[in-house]
């Protein structure tokens, strides 16, 4: 009886010290550019591309507005024998928990030789000391999305799709949890891999990347990360959720957060990251928000990549090759970006819902339940 009260007490606790998400920074169309700086170093990944400062981004429209839009693009005309010019836009500001939501009409499409991807950078420290969590991402002509997270040793995600204390009808995530291990130099992993969730292949039944995403109109990427747990969602424009939860989003979340989103009416994510092998508390912290396009690189250009589908497709040996001479294949590299929003929230009773993630099996630390105590266990 005793553990039934404290269920009991749990729950309602529950729902009176989760306050709304607030929106606390607003990124979208004529916010984006002030809130970002372009990154014109050498790309860290060893890509053949030429990632360019703000003034030559302006200078050469690779950046500007498309209607009420960001657009971040790339050299579509040029033979480019020093890497092909790009965009890697950094946001100045860092946060530590929240949730990220992304209206995306456009994402580089499935396009041999092209690494896309929308980030969160930890920062403070050599990566990725600070962890990493690639939101959206993939390579050359990929038709489905990879959630991949990236740190130190010492963080190992659980492999579970069973709700809250292991109600099998209540799946954590849609995904395929394709590694485990988010140390970039993990054993039996290739390096920098990272633990991932994969979307479903294909793009009939959610089109979550490249071509599929595209041509259902983009859609609602939108990231949680909490002290427990880091979630992705993602809303095609042409389903029924999107309409049901976004689509008044670019007017609602500006305008005295009329419509606060709400991840609990969200359903399933696509991944989510938890369990005991991993303190993301201590993992990730002071994230900024990237959005970029490489090149070959380590991922899209290994050779071996290349050569599982985009060697016969093109008729081209090399990736560089490939991008290097021939410009008109990226006509479709670039990022139309619909709006941009931070929200965090207030949240009140910090012990209470300390012990609500042990009964929901969200903390690092281990619940033990038996018919009339709770007892926790270190």
């Amino acid at each position: 009886m005793r553990s039934t009260s404290f269920f009991t007490v749990l729950a309602t606790y529950t729902t009176t010290c989760f306050s709304k998400y607030i929106l606390t920074d607003d990124l979208s169309h004529t916010n984006f550019f002030a809130n970002f700086d372009l990154f014109s170093d050498a790309d860290p990944t060893n890509g053949f591309v030429a990632y360019q400062n703000m003034t030559s981004a302006i200078e050469n429209e690779y950046i500007g507005y498309l209607n009420d839009s960001v657009f971040l693009g790339v050299d579509y005309e040029n033979m480019t024998p020093s890497g092909r010019p790009s965009i890697r836009a950094e946001s100045k500001k860092t946060w530590n928990h929240g949730l990220l939501v992304a209206d995306l009409k456009h994402m580089p499409d499935s396009t041999c030789g092209v690494w896309p991807a929308f980030w969160a950078l930890g920062t403070g420290a050599p990566w990725p000391q600070s962890g990493e969590i690639d939101i959206l991402e993939g390579v050359n002509d990929a038709d489905h999305n990879a959630v991949t997270l990236h740190t130190t040793a010492g963080c190992v995600v659980d492999n579970s799709t069973s709700g809250a204390m292991g109600a099998a009808d209540e799946p954590l995530f849609s995904g395929t949890l394709a590694t485990a291990d988010c140390d970039v130099a993990a054993a039996n992993q290739d390096k920098n891999q990272g633990c991932s969730i994969r979307a479903p292949p294909g793009a009939a039944s959610l089109p979550t990347y490249g071509d599929g995403f595209n041509s259902a109109g983009g859609g609602v990427y939108a990231m949680e990360w909490t002290r427990t747990s880091i979630s992705v969602w993602v809303f095609p424009r042409n389903t029924a959720a999107f309409r049901q939860h976004f689509s008044a989003s670019s007017s609602s979340f500006s305008e005295h957060n009329a419509s606060a989103p709400d991840p609990r009416a969200w359903g399933t994510p696509l991944a989510r990251f938890s369990g005991r092998g991993c303190d993301l508390e201590a993992r990730f912290r002071d994230l900024r928000v990237v959005f970029n396009t490489a090149f070959c690189g380590e991922w899209a250009g290994r050779q071996e990549v290349w050569d599982a589908g985009c060697r016969e497709k093109t008729g081209v040996a090399t990736c560089e090759d490939w991008v290097r001479n021939h410009p008109e294949a990226f006509v479709g590299a670039y990022w139309e970006i619909a709006g941009l929003w931070w929200f965090e929230t207030r949240r009140r009773g910090d012990l209470v819902l300390f012990l609500v993630d042990f009964a929901l099996g969200l903390h690092p630390f281990y619940l033990e339940i038996t018919p009339s105590i709770v007892s926790f266990v270190l």
